[in-house]
C-alpha cells in the first residue's frame, strides 16, 4: 500500500476526481450554515453544540486568526457564550456582520432597536461573553483577546442601577465592569501574563484564586508554589477579600478589584472535567500537546474536551469559574462533547526523517496517544460530535519548516492511530466522523499548480481518505460558518 505522503502528493494526477468529490460535499454542507449530525443505531441526535466561525486560518492575516464562539445549541446566545480562543475576535465579528446578516449566523436572537450598525452588533453579541477558553499563547490565538480586554461591553440584559455621583441631579446607570475569566494552562496563561505587565499592555489581569481542596496532588503542589513574573505574581490566600457579588465580580484581591478586566484562572491537566462558568453548560479536559522548539525546549500547546450537559443544567462551579474537578466516569449527567486542538505537532515522520528530533517526536507520540485514547472511548459510547484539528501545510512542505504543525500524512497518521484504538478489525472504524480542519495558512505567492493552499490540503486529505477508507469526513472550516454538530 503506497505512503501517506505518496498517496497525498498523487492528488496532482487526480485533481478532477477530487474536485467532484468537493463539489458533493458542497451540496451537504454550505459556506455559511453547517449543520453535522451523527446518526447512532439508525437515529438522529439532537444537536449538541453551535459555534460561529469568526477566524479559522493559522496566518499570516491578521483578518482571520483562530477565534470561534460557542454555546449549547439549545441555549441562546443571550444565555452566555464561550470565546473559544481570541485570535480573532470583534474586528471580525464586524467584518462578517458587513456582508453576512446577522439572522444568518445568529438565528432567533433579536438586536435592540438602537443597535442598528454591524459594530454595535458585534458587541451586542459579545455582551454575553462569559468566558474565554484558550490552548496556547501564539498571538494568532490570543491577539483579538488581548485588544478587547479592557474595552469589553457589558452584559446588554443586566442594567443594575448603581448612581454616579454628579453635581447633577440626574442618577447615571452605571454597568459593571465586565471581567471574564480567561481559562487555559498554568503554562499557556504565564506567557500570556507577560503581555500584562504594563510595558506591553496595562496591568489590568489579575489571577483567580484556585479552589480549595482537602488534598493536592504532587503536581499541583509544585505548580501552587509557582509565581509568575513582576505585575502578576500570584497572591497568598490572605491577600484575597469578599464574596462573589455577580458572574463578572470573581473574588479579586482588594486593591485590584476595580481596575481588573481579565482574570487568570489556570486548568488542571489530564482526565479529570473542570466547570468553565456558572452560566454554562459546558466542562473541559485539558490535554498537553507539543509544538515545536524554541531555546527553552519544546513549546506547550494543549487539546481540549469540551462537554456540554444534556439537560442543559450548569456543573457547580467555584467563585473563581474554577469548579470541582471530576472524573468523566463519575459524572452520571455526562453530555456529548467535541475534541478541539491548538496547534500540534505529530510523532509522524518521513521515510528518511525518522531519526530527526527522536526525542520531541517520542513526546509528541505520547501525549497525542492519550488524547486519542480517551477519544476513542468516547466515540466508541457514541460522545464524541466531531473534531477540530489544524492541518497548517501542504504535503509537498518540508519536514525542517513544519514549525510543530501538521501536514496531511502526519494528520493522517494520526486519524489511523484513533482508528486503531476505536476497532483493530472492524471496516471504516471512523465512520462519520466530522473532522473540521483549522489552521491553513494561506499562501503568499502563487502555487505552481494556481490552487489555493485550502485547495491542496483539503485535496490531499480527501485522497487520503479515498485510499485508506477510515470513515472520517474532512471538512474545511471557514471564517464566517456557522456550525450546529
Amino acid at each position: 500500500m503506497p505512503t501517506a505522503t505518496a498517496t497525498a502528493e498523487a492528488t496532482a494526477t487526480s485533481s478532477r476526481t477530487t474536485r467532484a468529490s468537493s463539489s458533493k460535499r458542497a451540496d451537504l454542507v454550505t459556506p455559511t450554515s453547517r449543520a453535522s449530525t451523527r446518526v447512532d443505531k439508525g437515529k438522529k441526535t439532537e444537536p449538541t453544540f453551535e459555534i460561529v466561525v469568526l477566524g479559522s486560518g493559522g496566518g499570516p492575516l491578521e483578518t482571520d486568526c483562530s477565534g470561534y464562539l460557542v454555546k449549547p445549541a439549545q441555549k441562546s446566545w443571550e444565555d452566555g457564550l464561550l470565546a473559544l480562543e481570541g485570535g480573532s475576535g470583534l474586528g471580525a465579528l464586524v467584518s462578517l456582520l458587513s456582508t453576512i446578516p446577522p439572522s444568518t449566523l445568529f438565528p432567533k436572537i433579536s438586536f435592540p432597536p438602537e443597535y442598528n450598525s454591524p459594530l454595535l452588533q458585534a458587541a451586542y453579541i459579545f455582551s454575553f461573553l462569559t468566558c474565554y477558553l484558550i490552548t496556547h499563547a501564539h498571538l494568532d490565538h490570543v491577539q483579538s483577546l488581548i485588544m478587547m480586554s479592557g474595552s469589553m461591553p457589558p452584559r446588554h440584559s443586566v442594567q443594575p442601577k448603581l448612581p454616579l455621583i454628579s453635581s447633577t441631579s440626574e442618577s447615571v446607570v452605571v454597568p459593571p465592569r465586565p471581567c471574564p475569566p480567561i481559562f487555559g494552562t498554568r503554562s499557556t496563561l504565564e506567557k500570556l501574563a507577560m503581555v500584562y505587565g504594563g510595558q506591553i499592555w496595562p496591568e489590568i489581569a489579575i489571577w483567580a484564586p484556585e479552589p480549595k481542596s482537602k488534598g493536592k496532588s504532587g503536581h499541583e503542589e509544585h505548580e501552587a508554589q509557582r509565581n509568575t513574573k513582576s505585575g502578576t505574581r500570584r497572591k497568598d490566600k490572605a491577600d484575597y477579600h469578599g464574596e462573589v457579588e455577580d458572574p463578572y465580580h470573581w473574588e479579586f484581591p482588594r486593591e485590584a478589584r476595580h481596575s481588573a478586566c481579565l482574570s487568570f484562572a489556570p486548568l488542571h491537566p489530564f482526565r479529570e472535567y473542570q466547570p468553565l462558568h456558572p452560566e454554562l453548560p459546558l466542562s473541559v479536559s485539558t490535554y498537553p500537546v507539543v509544538h515545536g522548539l524554541t531555546s527553552r525546549g519544546h513549546y506547550d500547546s494543549s487539546a481540549m474536551f469540551i462537554r456540554c450537559r444534556p439537560d442543559g443544567t450548569c456543573p457547580r462551579a467555584g467563585s473563581n469559574g474554577n469548579g470541582a474537578l471530576r472524573p468523566r466516569d463519575q459524572d452520571p449527567d455526562a453530555g456529548r462533547q467535541v475534541l478541539f486542538f491548538g496547534d500540534v505537532e505529530s510523532s509522524f515522520r518521513r521515510p528518511g526523517d525518522e531519526d530527526v528530533d527522536m526525542d520531541r517526536r517520542d513526546l509528541a507520540g505520547e501525549m497525542t496517544r492519550a488524547i486519542w485514547t480517551e477519544a476513542a472511548k468516547s466515540w466508541n459510547e457514541g460522545m464524541l460530535c466531531g473534531i477540530f484539528i489544524e492541518c497548517s501545510y501542504e504535503t509537498a512542505r518540508p519536514a525542517g519548516l513544519l514549525y510543530g504543525h501538521l501536514s496531511p500524512p502526519s494528520l493522517w497518521y494520526e486519524m489511523e492511530t484513533l482508528a486503531g484504538l476505536v476497532s483493530s478489525s472492524k471496516s471504516r472504524p471512523l465512520d462519520g466522523l466530522k473532522v473540521y480542519i483549522t489552521h491553513i495558512k494561506d499562501n503568499l505567492v502563487p502555487h505552481p499548480t494556481g490552487r489555493t493552499a485550502r485547495d491542496i490540503i483539503m485535496s490531499e486529505l480527501w485522497a487520503l481518505e479515498k485510499q485508506g477508507q477510515l470513515g472520517v469526513e474532512f471538512i474545511e472550516t471557514k471564517r464566517g460558518d456557522r456550525i450546529v454538530l
